[in-house]
């Protein structure tokens, strides 16, 4: 019997989805935003949604064609790697801000991914997360406590 490990995939990322909307559905939010078009359970409930959407079609739909994955060639060291670093960025997020720890995880996952251009590195991940940040912040009064933006008194 020949396993298709796209199915396999695509089920993994089925049951994950699953529970990512799960724990959407578990975020709190303050009781003024509660009725807002847009608040912040809007996106991760969405993005549940749509895992669960195209993961279910890639499950259901038949494979128009079989793809070889020659193992050898994958790069496992960098893709576990990454998942380090993103785990780092979860245990650290709320101790030392977003601005901060996401801009370090953009620059490290570029560095690991193989970029080595420091100004490419530098611009798409500080300017970047600071004009998300702008974003958030200046035009959908989304708030996101920031100790170190706190701490050298950008935001208050």
């Amino acid at each position: 019997m020949n396993i298709n490990t796209t199915k396999i995939i695509s089920l993994l990322f089925f049951i994950f989805s699953a529970f990512y909307l799960y724990t959407a559905y578990q975020i709190q939010v303050f009781s003024f935003d509660e009725n807002a078009p847009f608040n912040a359970r809007t996106f991760p409930i969405y993005l549940g949604y749509t895992g669960l959407f195209f993961s279910g079609l890639k499950i259901i739909l038949p494979d128009p064609n079989n793809i070889k994955i020659d193992h050898k060639n994958l790069e496992y060291k960098k893709t576990v790697i990454l998942i380090i670093i993103a785990i780092i960025y979860g245990a650290t997020i709320l101790k030392i801000g977003y601005f901060l720890t996401t801009s370090l995880f953009l620059a490290s996952s570029y560095y690991f991914l193989g970029e080595r251009r420091w100004l490419l590195i530098f611009i798409l991940s500080f300017p970047f997360v600071a004009a998300f940040m702008y974003l958030l912040h200046g035009v959908l009064d989304i708030y996101l406590r920031d100790p170190f933006l706190k701490l050298i008194g950008v935001m208050g």
